[in-house]
C-alpha cells in the first residue's frame, strides 16, 4: 500500500512538471507588461491561414503597406478567450495604398493577438507582441474602419534597423537592399 502511495505521488509530481513545462510559462524579466512590471510569459500557438514569402502576394492580399513606429498601447481586451492588444502605429511612409486610406503622419490602430492578463503576458511564439518604439514595415488589412491587422501574422511584418528592412519571419519575403524613399516594395 505504501509503495502504491509513493508511486502515485511520484507520478503526480511528474505529471505536474510535464504540464508546467508544456504550458510555455517562463519568467522573463526583459518582457514587461504595459504597466512596466515584469510578467510571466505564456507562449500561444497559432496556425496561420495565410503566409506569404514574396512581396507580390503580400501586396495582392493587403489594403495597405506602411513604414512607421509603434508609439503606444491603446487597449488590451479579449475576443472570446484570446487576449488581444491594440497598438498605435504612427505612419512615416506609405508604401502601398491603392485605396488612399492613409497619409504620412497618420496614427493607425493595429490589433495583435496576445496581451497581459492578470499579470501574465500571453503571446504567440513566432509573432511576439510589438514593442513600443519598434520601427517596422507592415502589410495590413482593415476588417472595420479604423482597425487594422497584419496580413499573414509574422510574414506580413518586417523589422527596420539602420535603414535596412528585414523579414520578421525566417521564411518571409525579402526586400532587396536597403529601403529607399523612392522605391516601393
Amino acid at each position: 500500500m505504501r509503495r502504491q502511495l509513493v508511486h502515485g505521488a511520484v507520478s503526480a509530481m511528474i505529471a505536474g512538471a510535464a504540464v508546467a513545462s508544456l504550458s510555455g510559462c517562463s519568467r522573463s524579466p526583459s518582457t514587461a507588461s504595459p504597466a512596466g512590471t515584469p510578467a510571466t510569459t505564456v507562449g500561444m500557438d497559432a496556425s496561420w491561414a495565410e503566409g506569404y514569402n514574396n512581396l507580390a502576394d503580400l501586396k495582392a492580399h493587403s489594403k495597405l503597406a506602411v513604414q512607421g513606429t509603434f508609439t503606444r498601447i491603446i487597449a488590451q481586451s479579449s475576443i472570446k478567450t484570446i487576449p488581444v492588444t491594440d497598438f498605435e502605429f504612427t505612419v512615416d511612409k506609405v508604401l502601398h495604398d491603392p485605396g488612399h486610406l492613409v497619409t504620412a503622419g497618420a496614427k493607425l490602430t493595429v490589433r495583435q493577438a496576445g496581451g497581459t492578463v492578470d499579470g501574465v503576458l500571453h503571446q504567440i511564439a513566432d509573432d511576439p507582441l510589438f514593442k513600443i518604439s519598434e520601427n517596422a514595415v507592415l502589410f495590413l488589412k482593415q476588417p472595420e474602419p479604423g482597425l487594422f491587422y497584419v496580413v499573414g501574422g509574422p510574414s506580413g511584418r518586417f523589422e527596420v534597423a539602420n535603414g535596412k528592412v528585414s523579414p520578421f519571419a525566417p521564411d518571409g519575403a525579402k526586400f532587396s537592399g536597403p529601403r529607399q524613399t523612392s522605391r516601393r516594395p
